[in-house]
């Protein structure tokens, strides 16, 4: 293991009262696992419906989804809003594909694409900085990319031993996680031609972020990216995933180059973002307060 590696998240065998009912709990999504498929996504498109009558997240979604289309009717926005929380069921109970099917099961619902990208940069030698997105099928869309791509992610430990036990073990099926580190750490884990599939488009206030657009609108958007790649002299891939015709497709992006300017670099970090959006605009996870932090002057859209 390389000195510059990351701390590996360790999985704990937790204890106290909560353990048998998150052992039960996720023993019976492993049986779901075992189901077909397309019975997985029926399950999942019902836990969406109910998902949708939770009006403090509906009312995230709505607001999200009118700062970044003002344009688009009502009654457009509403059926993405519904079309949003389906996705966002399914991607819920798919997490049971992720972490417990095997892929011999996913053949025929999955599709890779651009990995001429990917093997032109690890031919390099150099680390990979695989640029990322949340999505609502996120779990599957990592399980995948785990079978092409060589990559460590980042994984933010639950509060909840016993919860975050059982989710550990179920991603470490896929992919290494890695606990939070800092920039200087990544740095050096990528100098040493590591890769990490980084995921930046998350509302980190000020922080080390500039307001650049996003659907014409401005995004807090984290710079980390931009500096992350110069310290570890790393390739960045973009990577987009999204469903199509009920089979996920991953595709490697061709390589951007950052040119150290801040905004021009966040800006273009966000036309990637917003150009692999589009291609399924309600699998994009519109349920997180990603506009909780505006420019100064601006009224809270939530």
């Amino acid at each position: 293991m390389s000195s510059a590696e990351p701390t590996a998240t360790i999985t704990k065998k937790p204890s106290g009262l909560s353990v048998h009912f998150y052992a039960v709990l996720f023993g019976c999504l492993k049986l779901i696992g075992r189901l077909p498929y397309p019975v997985i996504n029926f399950l999942g498109s019902g836990i969406g419906q109910l998902l949708y009558l939770v009006k403090s997240r509906r009312k995230i979604v709505e607001a999200n989804l009118h700062y970044c289309f003002p344009n688009m009717s009502e009654s457009e926005q509403a059926k993405l809003c519904r079309a949003h929380f389906k996705s966002l069921g399914i991607g819920f109970i798919e997490l049971t594909v992720a972490w417990y099917k095997p892929f011999k099961d996913l053949e025929k619902y999955h599709e890779i694409r651009g990995l001429e990208h990917y093997e032109k940069a690890k031919a390099t030698d150099r680390g990979i900085l695989f640029l990322g997105y949340h999505i609502t099928s996120l779990e599957l869309a990592g399980a995948l990319m785990s079978k092409y791509l060589d990559f460590a992610a980042f994984y933010r430990p639950n509060k909840n031993q016993a919860l975050d036990y059982h989710i550990q073990k179920g991603r470490n099926n896929r992919t290494q996680t890695l606990g939070r580190n800092d920039i200087r750490t990544i740095g050096k884990w990528l100098k040493s031609g590591n890769n990490i599939w980084f995921m930046p488009d998350q509302d980190m206030g000020t922080k080390s972020t500039v307001f650049a657009p996003f659907y014409g609108k401005p995004m807090a958007t984290l710079n980390s990216p931009i500096r992350i790649a110069k310290l570890g002299n790393a390739i960045v891939l973009p990577v987009s995933y999204h469903k199509e015709n009920g089979k996920m497709i991953v595709e490697v992006l061709p390589e951007i180059e950052f040119s150290g300017d801040d905004i021009a670099d966040c800006t273009l970090m966000n036309q990637v973002l917003e150009n692999c959006v589009n291609k399924g605009r309600e699998q994009y996870y519109w349920v997180h307060r990603r506009f909780k932090t505006l420019p100064e002057g601006m009224q809270s859209i939530y």
